[in-house]
């Protein structure tokens, strides 16, 4: 949909702005998508400020490594009494059930060189019940509550989902560069464009993960 572009009357590449925008605390300690330098920029700064942001935005503010394992602990916590809650009203109709979750996007990517594209650009958490299939833990679960066996790890569908998170990147870092491009003088997208772009493909990750539920419980 997008394609690579050089921008501004320098010819500044994406690279070298993402350079700039390199993931490192202000002189306050806060880490900035846009950092306080760039708002004393002229022209970036300008811009910024003319599409709706501010240096102290809570949409500028990059959570920090503890934020992230503070949010995946609550969530794994979640998925817990989900859990817990699942197989006691199932055991409350079939006199037993012990079921447990599966990941359709599986832990192993969320770990891997691809999740913070997930977590900290998509802002989905694997634990949530967008990913989660609940599957009996046990023969006895799966023939009492007709709940499809749990597979354990299955490589030939991470190996899948990760080619799907791999193009998914890809199409949200060239709408990045993109907006890039109009945020330093050039004609690329808007803001608004770029937001509309990252939430359709977020939901197309939700829907594609939704669509391969069934084969996750074919296995």
């Amino acid at each position: 949909m997008f394609g690579r572009r050089t921008f501004g009357k320098d010819k500044q590449s994406f690279a070298e702005l993402k350079q700039t925008m390199r993931p490192t605390p202000d002189r306050d300690g806060v880490t900035r998508v846009f950092s306080k330098e760039l708002w004393d920029d002229p022209k970036i700064g300008s811009f910024l400020r003319e599409a709706g942001f501010a240096p102290d935005d809570q949409r500028n503010i990059m959570r920090t490594a503890n934020d992230y394992i503070a949010l995946f602990a609550a969530a794994r916590y979640r998925l817990q009494l989900r859990t817990e809650a699942f197989n006691a009203e199932m055991a409350a109709r079939h006199d037993y059930c012990r079921a447990m979750p599966f990941l359709v996007i599986h832990q192993s990517i969320w770990d891997g060189e691809h999740g913070a594209f997930l977590y900290a650009q998509m802002d989905l958490i694997g634990f949530d019940d967008w990913n989660v299939v609940m599957l009996a833990a046990d023969a006895r679960t799966a023939q009492s509550c007709g709940l499809p066996a749990h597979p354990g790890p299955v490589p030939a569908l991470t190996q899948a989902v990760t080619g799907h998170v791999v193009r998914w990147k890809a199409r949200y870092e060239s709408a990045l560069e993109e907006f890039g491009v109009t945020a330093t003088g050039g004609q690329g997208i808007t803001r608004e464009q770029f937001e509309a772009e990252k939430d359709a493909l977020r939901q197309e990750i939700i829907d594609t993960v939704a669509a391969m539920k069934p084969r996750a419980v074919a296995e």
